[in-house]
């Protein structure tokens, strides 16, 4: 019996019956259409052996927007750090693999031959609020549902109108890259949210940027998820990418913030003001983060719907 041409019907039949092998190789087959072999290689990365599932995610290194995301996050989504090391031989799948489970909370502080721009544990920060089961997407065969969309502020308790007088605009080179963390995916159309920055208070920087609306004070830690959410281009229409480039994103936009690569002391002194939209909608970010330090706030705005 020949090889069975790539249908949905036909790569179900195949991975029910445990034919990873064959999958595999049509997913290596230059004859068949990129997407077709896209998507085996999706299944084979999610529920074959982990020594083939790597194989399948590294058919695609550079792939981070592809069908239901990234390879290196659909291999990482349920296998632990021990069992992908050994097969993982691809230099950028290999480190976002690593990245990515410790979003899942690993500690990879002592793994070999990991190149990682941040941590390879998560911040005391970073975890307060993280839940992975909820704010990591899953992955099915062929759909993805994640329980987080960057909606924040939720609902704020006691909000006020900002008495301080509002802030003036001032240049900064971490605005560039806060605005780079907005960037909408490939295949939207549009920036998701523009970043400011303010020489002032995180009140004054709120009343600068919407008069009159009601803020109320709020946790950095409680902004966090939401905002890996935001760098990873989650938006109404379009494809994200995973999360470890969004935390990725984050990190260097912290780090321009703060002035120095590291941030825990900065973050740990960041206050914050956030206020809700002028309407709803599907998602939106309305924050402004002040570094008491150095008497500059940073806002991030933005909104998309379906």
């Amino acid at each position: 019996m020949g090889t069975p041409a790539i249908t949905y019907r036909n790569l179900a039949l195949l991975a029910d019956a445990g034919r990873w092998d064959d999958l595999l190789s049509l997913a290596a087959d230059p004859g068949v259409p990129v997407d077709e072999r896209r998507e085996v290689a999706h299944v084979v990365a999610l529920e074959a052996p982990a020594s083939l599932a790597v194989a399948a995610a590294q058919l695609f290194p550079d792939d981070d927007y592809g069908f239901l995301g990234p390879l290196w996050q659909v291999v990482a989504q349920h296998r632990p750090w021990r069992e992908l090391a050994p097969h993982l031989t691809q230099r950028r799948v290999r480190d976002l693999v690593a990245q990515t489970r410790v979003l899942h909370g690993e500690d990879l502080r002592d793994a070999d031959d990991v190149r990682s721009a941040v941590p390879l544990r998560l911040a005391a920060w970073e975890a307060a609020r993280w839940d992975p089961e909820w704010d990591i997407p899953e992955c099915g065969r062929s759909t993805s549902s994640s329980g987080l969309l960057w909606y924040f502020p939720g609902p704020l308790s006691d909000p006020t109108i900002p008495s301080d007088t509002p802030a003036e605009p001032i240049a900064h080179p971490a605005v560039a890259v806060l605005d780079r963390l907005a960037a909408v995916p490939p295949g939207a159309d549009r920036r998701a949210a523009r970043a400011a920055a303010f020489r002032g208070s995180a009140w004054a920087a709120a009343a600068a940027t919407v008069p009159g609306v009601e803020a109320a004070q709020v946790r950095f830690t409680d902004a966090y998820k939401y905002l890996v959410s935001l760098a990873s281009g989650d938006v109404a229409y379009g494809r994200a990418t995973g999360r470890a480039l969004g935390r990725s994103r984050l990190w260097e936009a912290l780090r321009a913030m703060a002035g120095d690569p590291e941030v825990d002391a900065f973050v740990g002194r960041l206050r914050c003001v956030a206020w809700a939209p002028a309407r709803y909608t599907l998602y939106s970010m309305q924050i402004a983060m002040e570094d008491p330090e150095q008497g500059i706030s940073w806002v991030l705005v933005g909104a998309d719907d379906d």
